[in-house]
């Protein structure tokens, strides 16, 4: 695990740039809680294929803990999300039902496959605000190839939310999350039309990050499908005005903008350990594939709740620190640089160039190439 260490700075020293940075006044606004590290899928395209953690759940004094410090710091809404299933945890409808009552909005990042009635009844009841729902394919058979499970359960789930939202007039947004690869693009638009069909009002889709090496050639964003992408793009835009349903779609080449939106909006995560990390890349150890090239990411953690206060790990001075500098793009990118193959700095994301530490250089949730809900 990397870690950012506290640091003893005033808050208005120079950075090594030669900028002044104010202590915040404000936490976080959204706050991304894995309360668990445990999954009932084994995806193909799953960061968890490619690390050797002890998995685990948040304990309940944990979670009470994390409430308290995100109701402290000023956190509106906060996310049931993470390299593990929200809904395999013991308690987790109850822990929706204590978010909820403490006045919080929620969203809870699912692969939909354990929402049976009576969970589902008790999400829309408890007032759940956003379900964002995996889905990776449109067909029985490529679903089964790619996550392993019964696309049918999902539907038949989404299906019944739907009529108890309409009976208790309560009517969470529902979004479907869409990993585009080679072996699923084709039913991109027929997954475009399940959403029509089932009160889905958005699909995001991203691109795969590679964390296996037999998954690099899954990548369309660095194939020679230009044409066939384009292609898709214009039929998910004219499929989305045919059926009301918002497709965000990624970015499949590298743009000079650079924006990390969970220093834009304010997020950050909490692992089902207490770990504070800045966003889903530095959740976790493990390997991943940029434009093929194996990268190891090293966990980033700037403190833990079962020691600390959210509020201040935020205001922590190397957080801080972090923040600014990806704000306002004061690091390089390795992903476009013609040295990057050759150089040891881009092996990992413990430094880069410009001697930051932990280093975004590499990053392509940065780049819009792969989304996630935030």
């Amino acid at each position: 695990m990397y870690s950012s260490g506290v640091g003893s700075k005033n808050y208005l020293e120079w950075f090594d740039e030669g900028y002044v940075v104010a202590k915040p006044h404000k936490g976080p606004k959204i706050l991304f809680i894995e309360l668990t590290s445990r999954c009932n899928l084994n995806c193909r395209m799953c960061y968890r294929n490619s690390w050797g953690e002890y998995l685990g759940d948040m304990s309940e004094k944990l979670f009470t803990k994390v409430l308290s410090e995100a109701e402290e710091a000023g956190v509106k809404f906060i996310w049931f999300a993470g390299w593990g299933e929200p809904l395999f945890h013991p308690k987790f409808i109850e822990f929706v039902e204590a978010v909820k009552e403490r006045g919080f909005s929620l969203g809870v990042n699912t692969n939909g496959l354990l929402l049976n009635r009576d969970i589902a009844y008790r999400l829309v009841k408890a007032g759940i605000d956003r379900l964002t729902v995996s889905i990776d394919a449109a067909s029985l058979e490529t679903y089964s190839y790619i996550r392993g499970g019964e696309l049918t359960r999902i539907l038949g789930s989404l299906k019944f939310i739907w009529e108890v939202s309409r009976k208790l007039g309560r009517k969470p947004i529902l979004e479907f999350s869409y990993v585009l690869m080679r072996s699923n693009m084709d039913e991109l638009i027929d997954v475009i039309e399940l959403a029509e069909k089932y009160g889905v009002g958005r699909v995001i889709v991203s691109n795969i990050i590679p964390v296996t090496e037999n998954m690099v050639n899954e990548c369309i964003y660095n194939s020679v499908l230009g044409e066939e992408v384009s292609e898709l793009i214009s039929r998910a835009a004219i499929k989305s005005l045919e059926t009301n349903v918002s497709v965000k779609m990624p970015e499949f080449t590298l743009k000079t903008e650079r924006k990390c939106l969970f220093v834009e909006k304010s997020a950050t995560c909490v692992t089902w350990d207490g770990k504070v990390a800045p966003c889903y890349n530095f959740l976790h150890n493990y390997t991943s594939y940029i434009y093929g090239r194996e990268k190891k990411i090293k966990q980033v953690c700037f403190g833990n709740l079962k020691e600390e206060k959210l509020v201040d790990i935020w205001h922590k001075y190397s957080y801080v620190k972090f923040r600014y500098r990806v704000r306002f793009f004061r690091y390089p990118s390795c992903t476009d640089c013609r040295f990057h193959e050759v150089c040891h700095f881009a092996e990992t994301n413990q430094m880069d160039c410009w001697s930051n530490e932990p280093s975004c250089a590499d990053c392509l949730y940065s780049r819009g190439i792969v989304q996630c809900p935030v």
